[in-house]
């Protein structure tokens, strides 16, 4: 546990605790101290008070005034958050066993650096302006640190808990109770900055480290055998959460700190002194003995006075580092987000440093980036502050003037008249097969075939059918007048979908914008129209490249999606931030996939935000809604639910979790099941699964975004390195500082990678999961394979195993058989395919649907994902979860929106919809 955050359930209990751990002195090495300008401004200074330190849990402030809400005669007061940040298990070695005090030093500094971190970018408090309550940042917290350096399991642990009040000033001077959801939006993030600071200062002392990613280390000197030898705390930690399906690296930090408490023995009273001869003995048994212990710290000493204190050269060197860090730290967060936060950009900068320089010294890169405009602020609510980059606002600003300068610039293809004849025939045929063109299908319609823009968009909830309707005939309409017709989406399924409804072959936008100038040639020798589906999945960057293509080839383009929908994994919000711009937009808003009015019912209710009226509506038949506040009893309940179906009733039902996490747990329950009642049968097949590490373009461009053991591979080949392209290379050891990287082909020759000279940006990394498949099990394709004819994301069932070859053969939703070789790299792409996420569930369709939405999940349960998973189904939508209250209230309160670098001002650029209300009385010209 080297980060973790808790909150205090009552002042006594906390104040007891601490004081029953004897963390206040324990003969000078576990002192106590206040940290943080709340403290200061109060007059805690110094060595923590203990009758102080109550009166503060208990929300007394030595000013005399007193914090809390009054309820029924009743002052009610949360006391704190205890944030406890442990070291690396090699540093309490060599510092309790070895006995390198200095190690100790560092622990302590690197604690008050994370905490000013904190500090800075978690201290908040609400405050009513206006009629409204707004989240405010007030940079002051009043902490209590108590360092300790043993586990409950007597091992040694150096770890100090740091417990915030819940009192802060704000700008006024008034004191006020915090706000607490930033300090569990960062705490990972400040225990990326303690590792950073930590390892900078163990360097400093003379320490060589072996480095992992996301900032994790050990100190290089301390052999592996030694550290199992000490970790038996963490191991109970593992294995409590192991027995609920959970990891380190999947569980809350709520799950982690309850279980960290449910495993607490009861501490015994003993002396530090009293432990360190055992200690050193375990330590002799594993290896790490007297001899090689002090001349460890001899090395390091060595090192350290060698190396001598930075000089002024250095300094130069550390700021040329912090401004090069904080550049590639923006670039990676702005693939994913056009306004990321601060905090966040920080801590990455910290690992791109790799030690070169401090905290301080980022801190004041950040500050040059935003005086030079390299880096621009903005506020992104209760989150705190953000920022965006020169170049996320310059993209937003093409991506937008592309489209503006395209308005009422093209001639109409049809006559408006002629329009409408080619609806009204298309509706009447529909009609004659039962499907019932709506107000707004038509409209869109007639205005798409009708219009001057060259860029247009459709606004379609989902299960409005536009793609049937709208989409269909748009296409065939603009073949009659000459128009070669274009189908695009985000991924190759809903690109599949597209082309076969409009009548041609789909491709998907990333395949699009690396032809970019191939596209263009050959859409500018005739007349083109050009239809994206699934838009809202679209960023900024591929919009802005693939509308300057479009301009260009004197291409139309046709937008269509949702942005009530979850939104593309790269940064920004393209089509709902053009919408709001004005561009021409007309509206679906009649939603005709289900075909339970409750169900129904329950769609336009998360599509309003309204969570609890949703979850009503699923409970009085549009499905239901299952309450169990057990994870693990939730998932086996949905795994025994889904066993329950018939076969037929089985595909026709969607199962999701909102994280790849609880997809894969779920996964296990459901395979677990259907291996019951024989569904999944036969003898098992172990493989090496391949799963996309999902690095980002700037991750990808440095050694530290990789891990031993991961498998990359290479789009195209390199014969002077004995690089083939497609063929799997294993990582076998990583160099951060040279940026080099050792890895290994099949047959274990070696291949020297310099990222620097070569391979960078033409390569895919991989962590290598293992996998079980039987008969009867389902496989989902996670990679496109046009020559094989698979497309990521489809499903298959596995109807026939070979272990000795080695072989699994499975048929798909077409009929087609796919014979996959298990140790061949490229048929490696695959996992279970009973269970999805969320977000890769957008634009399926089922009769039924089960989701897993855990009410606490801020990050991926809000109103956008319960909107997309309660929409996919037709007649009957399962929604299992913690608390049907605190979903309810997740929905209302999260919004999911995603912030654009361009604020752009709402246009009035909503035509026609089925609702008068939404289209505002304009008309349909």
């Amino acid at each position: 546990m080297v980060a973790s955050v808790a909150a205090l359930k009552s002042a006594a209990q906390a104040s007891s605790y601490y004081e029953a751990d004897d963390y206040y002195s324990e003969g000078g090495e576990a002192p106590s101290a206040w940290f943080g300008e709340g403290a200061k401004a109060l007059g805690l200074v110094g060595e923590v008070d203990r009758a102080a330190f109550r009166s503060g849990l208990e929300g007394q402030l030595p000013n005399g005034q007193k914090l809390g809400t009054i309820r029924n005669g009743e002052r009610e007061h949360r006391p704190g958050w205890d944030v406890t940040f442990s070291a690396p298990k090699s540093v309490s070695i060599m510092a309790e066993v070895a006995g390198d005090r200095r190690l100790v030093g560092a622990h302590d500094k690197a604690v008050r650096t994370a905490l000013d971190y904190i500090e800075r970018h978690g201290a908040a408090t609400r405050v009513r302006e206006g009629g409204e309550i707004k989240t405010v940042e007030t940079g002051k917290l009043a902490v209590a640190t108590f360092r300790h350096n043993t586990s409950r399991a007597q091992d040694p642990q150096l770890h100090t808990h740091a417990v915030i009040l819940n009192a802060t000033q704000d700008r006024a001077g008034v004191w006020r109770s915090l706000e607490s959801l930033s300090f569990f939006r960062i705490y990972k993030d400040a225990g990326a900055i303690y590792r950073q600071a930590l390892a900078q200062e163990a360097r400093q002392l003379g320490y060589a480290l072996r480095e992992a990613k996301g900032s994790m280390f050990e100190l290089a000197a301390v052999p592996e055998a030694a550290i199992r030898q000490f970790s038996a705390r963490g191991d109970q930690v593992e294995a409590a959460l192991a027995e609920r399906g959970k990891t380190r690296a999947n569980a809350t930090a709520a799950e982690k700190a309850t279980l960290t408490l449910a495993t607490r023995q009861a501490k015994e009273e003993i002396p530090r002194e009293a432990l360190v001869p055992g200690w050193r003995a375990q330590a002799d048994a594993a290896g790490f003995g007297e001899a090689e212990r002090i001349a460890a710290i001899a090395a390091a000493e060595s090192r350290a006075a060698k190396d001598g204190p930075r000089g002024l050269a250095e300094t130069g060197r550390a700021e040329v580092a912090a401004t090069l860090a904080v550049a590639a730290a923006a670039r990676q967060l702005s693939e994913r987000e056009a306004v990321f936060g601060a905090a966040a950009l920080e801590a990455r900068a910290g690992e791109h440093a790799g030690g070169k320089a401090s905290a301080a010294e980022i801190a004041a890169a950040v500050g040059r980036a935003r005086a030079g405009g390299e880096l621009v602020a903005r506020e992104r609510g209760a989150a705190g502050q953000g920022f965006t980059t020169r170049e996320a606002v310059a993209t937003e600003r093409r991506m937008l003037a592309i489209e503006h300068a395209g308005r009422d610039a093209a001639a109409a293809p049809h006559a408006r008249k002629d329009a409408a004849r080619i609806v009204t025939t298309a509706a009447f045929f529909a009609e004659a097969e039962g499907h019932k063109w709506t107000q707004g299908q038509q409209a869109a319609t007639i205005g798409l075939l009708a219009g001057h823009d060259r860029v247009a968009g459709v606004q379609g909830y989902a299960g409005t059918a536009k793609t049937t309707t709208v989409l269909a005939t748009y296409a065939d309409g603009m073949r009659s007048a000459g128009y070669q017709v274009r189908a695009f989406a985000p991924t190759a399924a809903a690109a599949a979908v597209l082309g076969e409804a409009i009548g041609t072959t789909g491709e998907t936008v990333a395949k699009a914008v690396l032809t970019g100038e191939q596209l263009i040639a050959e859409a500018g020798k005739s007349r083109e129209a050009w239809i994206v589906d699934e838009a809202s999945m679209v960023g900024a960057r591929d919009m802005a490249r693939l509308l300057g293509m479009a301009e260009r080839a004197n291409a139309r383009m046709v937008l269509v999606g949702d942005v009530k929908q979850l939104g593309s994994v790269e940064a920004g919000r393209a089509f709902g931030q053009l919408q709001d711009a004005g561009m021409r937009t007309f509206v679906l808003d009649k939603i005709v996939r289900q075909q339970n009015d409750l169900t129904r019912e329950a769609v336009a209710a998360t599509i309003a935000g309204d969570g609890k009226r949703a979850l009503e509506a699923l409970d009085r038949g549009g499905g239901r809604v299952a309450e169990l506040a057990d994870v693990a009893d939730r998932r086996i309940a949905m795994a025994r639910d889904y066993a329950a179906l018939s076969v037929k009733e089985r595909e026709r039902t969607l199962v999701m979790d909102t994280t790849r996490e609880g997809r894969e747990l779920l996964t296990q329950a459901i395979r677990a099941e259907l291996r019951k009642d024989g569904t999944i049968r036969g003898e098992a097949v172990s493989v090496a699964t391949l799963e996309s590490k999902g690095l980002t373009r700037e991750e990808a461009r440095h050694a530290r975004g990789y891990e031993i053991g991961d498998v990359v591979t290479f789009r195209r080949g390199y014969e002077r390195h004995g690089v083939e392209r497609g063929k799997a290379y294993r990582v076998a050891r990583v160099d951060g500082d040279a940026n080099r990287i050792a890895l290994h082909d099949r047959h274990g020759r070696a291949i020297d990678w310099r990222l620097d000279k070569w391979g960078r940006g033409q390569v895919e990394a991989f962590s290598e999961v293992q996998r079980e498949f039987a008969t009867g099990d389902r496989v989902q394709f996670t990679r496109n394979d046009r020559q094989a004819g698979r497309v990521n994301g489809a499903t298959a069932a596995v109807i026939g195993i070979d272990t000795e070859t080695r072989t699994l053969t499975t048929v798909d939703a077409r009929g087609r058989e796919h014979t996959l070789s298990l140790d061949s790299t490229g048929d490696r792409h695959i996992r279970h395919g009973w269970v999805g996420t969320v977000h890769g569930s957008q634009g399926a369709t089922a009769d039924r649907s089960m989701t897993h939405l855990e009410s606490f999940r801020a990050n991926t349960v809000d109103a956008r994902s319960a909107y997309v998973a309660i929409s996919r189904a037709r007649q009957h939508a399962a929604v299992y979860t913690d608390s049907k209250e605190k979903l309810a209230g997740a929905i209302e309160t999260r919004t999911g929106e995603r912030q654009a670098a361009v604020a752009s001002s709402r246009g009035a650029g909503i035509v026609a919809s089925d609702s008068p209300a939404q289209s505002g009385g304009i008309g349909l010209g």
